[in-house]
């Protein structure tokens, strides 16, 4: 019996056959996919493949939705496969014997890649959407390290205009006069609740374009690889001064987190 789905940015196509159920995804598997995704999958009591061969991309939520399915399958006595997707956390699951199996694709060296540095924004912008939900913030953008020149270059942002997006467009990832630069220095958060008396700012050229952005509070966080390099940096700003209870830290930190396990 075969049953298909297709909403806008995914297909989904399930096969259900005697000895297993196999469901085909094509398109992205970013946060609107893996709902669309997850109505598809129901309980299963035995061997379950997802083919992903024709995935783009498997952001934070799809590896999440991966990892769920896994335990539901094993706890029903089944077992779980996903072909066709090289990716660093489901290839955690596959040693650890949570995945019975994984098979991968990789393409040549420059298409590797080519998509790597796609996927790697992707996964940032990704990261930055769920930083805000976290947060609350209303403002925020996400970096990506350039290796060559060792700075940071902005890959997305929401709520921001010129001249802040001209100032910070490159940040030296050991430069001071911002979070991002502190941040990605002492390769941990940092949070400002109040860049007016804060000593990053004041008295420095990003404390006046923080003030004409309408920036009160920021939080920066490395996004660091897998090998503990830094990957990138997420931030979010707010429009009045502000304390992040240990809650909120602990939350916006694992979504860096899980962002750099998904970096390449």
């Amino acid at each position: 019996m075969v049953w298909s789905v297709s909403v806008p940015g995914i297909e989904v196509s399930v096969a259900a056959q005697p000895e297993r159920t196999v469901v085909h995804v094509t398109g992205r598997l970013d946060q609107g996919g893996v709902v669309a995704l997850r109505q598809q999958l129901s309980d299963h009591d035995r061997c379950l493949v997802l083919d992903f061969s024709r995935v783009s991309f498997v952001g934070l939520a799809g590896v999440a939705l991966v990892e769920a399915v896994a335990e539901q399958v094993r706890a029903a006595g089944g077992e779980l496969e996903v072909w066709g997707v090289d990716d660093p956390v489901l290839r955690q699951l596959h040693e650890s014997g949570r995945l019975r199996a994984l098979r991968r694709h990789v393409g040549t060296g420059a298409e590797t890649t080519d998509r790597a540095q796609s996927r790697n924004r992707l996964v940032m912008r990704e990261a930055l959407a769920a930083a805000l939900r976290v947060t609350g913030a209303p403002m925020g953008n996400a970096q990506l390290l350039d290796p060559d020149s060792q700075s940071l270059r902005i890959t997305d942002q929401r709520g921001f205009h010129q001249p802040f997006l001209h100032f910070f467009r490159r940040v030296e990832a050991k430069a001071h006069g911002s979070t991002c630069g502190a941040a990605a220095e002492q390769r941990r958060a940092v949070y400002v609740e109040d860049v007016r008396v804060s000593p990053l700012f004041v008295g420095t050229p990003a404390a006046e374009v923080l003030k004409d952005a309408g920036v009160y509070a920021v939080a920066s966080l490395p996004v660091l690889s897998a090998s503990g390099d830094l990957a990138g940096m997420l931030s979010t700003h707010f429009s009045r001064p502000t304390t992040w209870t240990p809650e909120v830290r602990r939350e916006v930190e694992y979504v860096a987190e899980a962002a750099g396990r998904l970096i390449r």
